[in-house]
Formats: C-alpha cells, structure tokens, sequence
C-alpha cells in the first residue's frame, strides 16, 4: 500500500510538470498570437538608451515606418551559450505601445567581439549598425527575432 502511494504522488507530480510546462507554451503563443494580431494597432514606439538610462526617442504618428511589417516571423530560442556572446546589459530597448500601453518591449543586445564564433543557427538574427553587430532579444520570452529592417532604419535615425 505505501509503494502504491508513492507511485500515485509520483504520478501527480509528473503530470503537474507536464501540466505546467504547457500551460507555459500556451500562454506563450497566446502572447505571440496577440503581437501578430495587434501589430498593425501600434501607434507609439519609445527607444531607451540603456547606457545613460534614458529615452531618446519616442515616436506617435509616424510610428507606421518604424514598426516591423511582420512581426515575430522568424523567432527562436536564444541558448545560454549564444548569449554570453553578446554584453551583459542592452544598449537599447525598444518598446511598441498601443495607446500608451505596452504591447511589447525588446532589447538590443551588442555583440562582445566579433571575433567569437557565432554558430550559423545565430547568424541570420544579426545585423550591422554603425560598426557594430547586435541582435533583437525578446526577453520576457527568452527568444531572438530575426527581423530587423525597421528596427535598424530606427536605430541608424538616432
């Protein structure tokens, strides 16, 4: 009978991890559903400046050209390893506002050296900027964005 009990605790807990873990993955794509849905409701795109803790641009009726066209295309999971290839704090971080309230924010990560072996899983999400290399990081959803035409049009205006 006690063996009985442990299996059926260890059971319980098994699929509360399951459970949890695509709770997880739906809310994630639930969040990612709603940016691709609302995308086009974007009317203010503010952009921080990390290094002196300070916004430098904010942005209300011409938001139209700063705005990706496809948001969240192309997106992936950026590794712990990948991510010790890029400084510690962002130089930017830009979030995209609907009526003053946030749809989402992203950070602009710059590259240590360029030097480092990048691995070709990475390569298509970095662009140049001004000498030097960075890449658009979601961090709330721990994932790297591969579009970066508007945000470097952005960024290069600055």
């Amino acid at each position: 009978m006690k063996k009985m009990r442990i299996g059926l605790i260890l059971m319980a807990i098994v699929l509360i991890v399951f459970g949890w873990g695509a709770y997880k993955e739906k809310e994630q794509k639930q969040q990612i559903n709603t940016i691709i849905n609302k995308q086009d409701e974007v009317n203010q795109i503010e952009v921080k400046d990390q290094r002196i803790d300070k916004v430098i641009f904010s942005t209300k009726n011409d938001s139209a050209q700063y705005k990706e066209k496809y948001p969240l295309s192309h997106i992936d999971k950026l590794d712990k390893a990948d991510r010790k290839l890029f400084k510690d704090k962002a130089d930017y971080i830009i979030t995209y506002k609907i009526n003053s309230k946030v749809l989402y924010s992203v950070e602009i990560l710059c590259l240590k050296n360029k030097d480092d072996s990048i691995s070709t899983k990475l390569k298509p999400f970095l662009f140049e900027l001004k000498g030097k290399t960075y890449m658009i990081y979601w961090t709330e959803q721990n994932k790297i964005l591969e579009q970066s035409e508007n945000t470097q049009k952005l960024l290069g205006n600055l």
